[in-house]
C-alpha cells in the first residue's frame, strides 16, 4: 500500500509523503540554484548534483573537496531534547530548554580541516547558512526573527540591531582580510586556498540571497553584500568625484591630522545645520556638544569619505543620482547633507558613527526646511502670485533638494531610532509624496525633446528614478508595517528607467543601447500583468508586443511590490463581505471565510498576474549572466516577495491575518507565520 501524500504543491498540485520533500520540490518551480561551486562560478539546485560536480570540477586541482552539510534530512533538534527525546523548536534558545531552565546548545558537529582544506570559518558558514531541506520554501522565509535576518542584510547598523552591527564589522574585516589576499595574488606570491565566511557571496550573488531568504522581510535597502565589481566600466563601483579624492575613502582619523583648508561646502553644512539646532529650546551644554561634533564630523576629509561609502554600499540600491556627474561642489547642499548622513552610517570608525546618529535629527530638520517642502514658502508664493507649476517641475535645484528630503527619510528609517523612524514613515514620507505630485512626477515621462539635450535628458532620467524608488519605499511600508500606501497603483504613471548601463555613463548618449525612452509606463504594466489573452481566465504565454516581455530585473521587482499591494488592500477589502452577519456562530464563520476567499472572482485575475511574473522573472534569470546578476543590488531577490505574495492568495485565513493587523504593526512576519501553522516537519 502506497503511503498518503499529505503534502501537496500550491503551484503543480504534485502530492509529496515529507514536508522536506515538497521543500525540495519548490526549487523547481523557482529556477534557483543555490548550490555554488567555491572554485568556479557553477551553480546547482540539489546539493547532491553539487557534492557529483566536485569530483570533476577542472578548477579544483588537487584541493580537498569541502564539506556540502549533513546528507539528508537535516537535524534541527539542540542537544538537550535529542538526548530526552523532546521535539525541539529548533529556537535559539528552544522552548523546551527556555521552560526548564536549561543550556541550549546547538552545536552537534566538531568540523576538523587539514592543511589546505577549506577553513573552519568555512565549515562554520555551511552550518550557519545552509538549508538544504528548507531552501527555497516560504516556511523558511518566514522562520526567522528580525535580528537573524537584519544580521546578513547589512543595513545602515543602529543601536538596537545589535547583531547586525557585530555583523557589519566582521564584514568589514573580512573585506580587508580578501583584500591582502588579493594583494599577495597580484605580487606573484604563492596563495592557497581560503575561503573567508563572506568570500562566496560576492562571487554568486544568488547563493548568498537564497541562503539569507528573510531579508528583503526588512526592507529593499541597504545591501552592501554584491559584487564590488561593475559590470559596465569593469572597474569598482567606488566614487569617483569630477574632483580628484586625495584621501582615502577607508581612511581613519587618529592622531595629529595634516591642516589643509576647509572647502566651501564644508563649511556651509556646519554653519546650516547649527543654524536649525539654534531654533531649539536646547540648553548651552547640549549647543557646545552639537558643535563640536559638527566641527569633527563635518571636515572636508570625512564629507569626501561619507560620500565615498554611500556610493560604495548604497547606490546599487538606489540608482538615483548620475554618478559622473555628480560634484559636492556644485551639488545643492541639502542633497550632500544626506548623502554624506547615509554614508556616515557605514562607517567603522565608532567616532564618526556616534557623532552622525547624534546629528542625524539636526540634519533632517535642514533637509526638510529646504523651500520645496516648506508650508510657509508656499502660501507666500501663492499670496505673491509667483509660484507656477512648470517652473517647480524643472527646477534641478529644487528636485535635488526633493531628492535630499526622500534619501533623508531612508537614512531615518532604517538608521534612526524608533521615533525618528515612525517620523519619517508617517510625516516625511507623506511630505515627499505630496511634493511628487505636486510637481507632477506622478506622470513623468521622457518627451522627444530630451534627445537633443543630453544634460537634459539625465536629469529627468533621475526624476523617472527617484520615483520608481519612491513607489518601492511607498509600497514596503505596507509589507513591513502594514502602513497604507500613499500611492494608488492607478497613478502611477511615470516610466520605467533605462538600462542601468546606460544611466552609469557619463555620456549616455554614446552607450550602444541608448534609448531615448522606454515607453513603459508603470501602471500600464501592471495592468498587462491580469490580460486574459485566452478568453477563459488561465494565463497563456504573452505575444512580444506586450510590455512585460522588455521589463528588466529591477522593473520586476517595481511591478512585485505594486502587486503585493494590490492584493493586500484587496484582502482588507474583504473584510465587510465575511462579517456581514456577525451573528453566526464561530465555526459557521469560518466556513463563510473560506468560502468568501474561494467564490472571490478578483483572486483568478491577481493569480494570473502572480503566474505571469513568475514566468518573467525566470526567464530573466536564465538570460541574466551570473557576473551582472551578481553586480545587482536589492532587487535581485524579488521572487521573495511574489512567495509572501502567493502565500496570501493560496491560504484562506489570510483574509483574517490581513484584517486583524493594526497599521504601523511592529513584526508582521510574526504575524505571517500564522498562516504556515498546519505545515508541520
Amino acid at each position: 500500500m502506497k503511503p498518503t501524500k499529505h503534502f501537496c504543491c500550491t503551484i503543480c498540485q504534485r502530492g509529496f509523503t515529507r514536508i522536506d520533500h515538497l521543500k525540495r520540490h519548490h526549487l523547481r518551480h523557482s529556477g534557483l540554484k543555490p548550490y555554488s561551486c567555491v572554485f568556479c562560478s557553477e551553480s546547482f539546485a540539489r546539493c547532491d548534483n553539487l557534492r557529483d560536480h566536485y569530483a570533476d570540477c577542472a578548477k579544483r586541482g588537487d584541493r580537498e573537496i569541502p564539506e556540502t552539510g549533513q546528507r539528508g534530512r537535516r537535524r534541527h533538534a539542540c542537544q538537550s531534547c535529542t538526548s530526552m527525546k523532546l521535539r525541539c523548536d529548533g529556537q535559539t534558545p528552544c522552548g523546551s530548554c527556555a521552560k526548564r531552565h536549561l543550556e541550549c546548545i546547538q552545536d552537534r558537529k566538531a568540523t576538523t580541516t587539514s592543511p589546505g582544506a577549506v577553513s573552519e570559518t568555512s565549515s562554520m558558514k555551511h552550518e550557519d547558512y545552509d538549508r538544504p531541506s528548507d531552501r527555497g520554501s516560504i516556511k523558511f522565509l518566514l522562520n526567522g526573527g528580525t535580528d537573524g535576518f537584519t544580521e546578513e542584510f547589512l543595513l545602515p547598523p543602529r543601536s538596537d540591531r545589535t547583531r547586525g552591527l557585530e555583523y557589519h564589522h566582521q564584514k568589514e574585516e573580512a573585506e580587508s582580510v580578501e583584500s591582502s589576499m588579493l594583494a599577495l595574488e597580484s605580487k606573484g606570491g604563492p596563495t592557497e586556498f581560503v575561503a573567508t565566511p563572506f568570500s562566496e557571496f560576492d562571487t554568486t550573488g544568488l547563493s548568498f540571497f537564497q541562503d539569507t531568504f528573510l531579508d528583503f522581510f526588512n526592507g529593499p535597502f541597504g545591501d552592501a553584500h554584491k559584487s564590488t565589481v561593475d559590470p559596465y566600466s569593469g572597474g569598482m563601483m567606488d566614487y569617483s568625484p569630477s574632483i580628484p579624492m586625495s584621501h582615502d575613502p577607508n581612511l581613519t582619523f587618529s592622531g595629529q591630522q595634516q591642516f589643509q583648508p576647509e572647502k566651501p561646502y564644508s563649511t556651509a553644512l556646519i554653519q546650516a545645520i547649527l543654524s536649525r539646532s539654534w531654533s531649539l529650546p536646547l540648553d548651552a551644554k547640549v549647543h557646545e556638544e552639537i558643535s563640536t561634533n559638527l566641527t569633527f564630523l563635518l571636515t572636508t576629509a570625512r564629507i569626501r569619505k561619507f560620500v565615498a561609502l554611500y556610493f560604495k554600499y548604497w547606490h546599487a540600491n538606489c540608482t538615483i543620482i548620475h554618478v559622473p556627474s555628480f560634484d559636492p561642489d556644485t551639488v545643492a547642499l541639502p542633497l550632500l547633507a544626506s548623502v554624506v548622513f547615509m554614508g556616515a552610517m557605514y562607517t567603522t570608525d565608532e567616532r564618526e558613527r556616534y557623532a552622525a546618529k547624534r546629528l542625524l535629527d539636526l540634519a533632517e530638520l535642514y533637509v526638510f526646511s529646504s523651500d520645496i517642502f516648506s508650508c510657509e514658502y508656499e502660501v507666500a508664493a501663492i499670496m505673491c502670485g509667483s509660484r507656477t507649476v512648470d517652473s517647480e517641475i524643472h527646477d534641478w535645484s529644487q528636485f535635488q533638494n526633493f531628492q535630499a528630503g526622500f534619501l533623508m527619510v531612508v537614512v531615518q528609517y532604517w538608521a534612526g531610532g524608533s521615533v525618528s523612524s515612525s517620523r519619517a514613515m508617517e510625516n516625511r514620507f507623506s511630505e515627499v509624496v505630496k511634493v511628487a505630485r505636486r510637481i507632477g512626477l506622478v506622470r513623468y515621462k521622457h518627451t522627444p525633446e530630451d534627445g537633443a539635450d543630453e544634460a537634459k535628458w539625465i536629469q529627468n532620467e533621475c526624476r523617472i528614478r527617484n520615483m520608481n524608488i519612491v513607489s518601492l519605499l511607498d509600497c514596503a511600508f505596507s509589507f513591513y508595517q502594514n502602513y497604507p500606501c500613499r500611492l494608488s497603483h492607478t497613478e502611477l504613471g511615470w516610466e520605467f528607467p533605462c538600462f542601468d548601463s546606460v544611466f552609469a555613463s557619463e555620456h549616455p548618449f554614446a552607450e550602444p543601447n541608448f534609448q531615448v525612452s522606454r515607453g513603459i509606463a508603470i501602471r500600464d504594466a501592471f495592468h498587462a500583468l491580469f490580460e486574459d489573452t485566452s478568453g477563459q481566465g488561465s494565463p497563456v504565454p504573452l505575444p512580444s508586443s506586450n510590455p512585460i516581455s522588455s521589463l528588466t530585473v529591477f522593473d520586476m521587482f517595481v511591478l512585485i511590490h505594486v502587486l503585493y499591494a494590490f492584493i493586500n488592500t484587496h484582502m482588507t477589502c474583504l473584510a465587510p463581505l465575511i462579517r456581514t452577519k456577525p451573528s453566526v456562530s464561530a465555526s459557521s464563520l469560518g466556513k463563510k471565510r473560506q468560502s468568501v476567499v474561494q467564490n472571490d472572482q478578483t483572486l483568478t485575475p491577481i493569480r494570473t498576474a502572480l503566474t505571469r511574473w513568475r514566468d518573467h522573472w525566470l526567464t530573466l534569470r536564465d538570460t541574466v549572466s551570473s557576473h551582472e546578476w551578481a553586480s545587482m543590488g536589492f532587487f535581485k531577490n524579488g521572487y521573495n516577495f511574489w512567495l509572501v505574495s502567493h502565500l496570501l492568495t493560496t491560504k484562506k485565513e489570510s483574509v483574517d491575518v490581513v484584517m486583524k493587523m493594526e497599521v504601523r504593526c511592529e513584526d508582521k512576519l510574526e504575524k505571517l507565520k500564522v498562516l504556515l501553522k498546519d505545515e508541520n516537519d
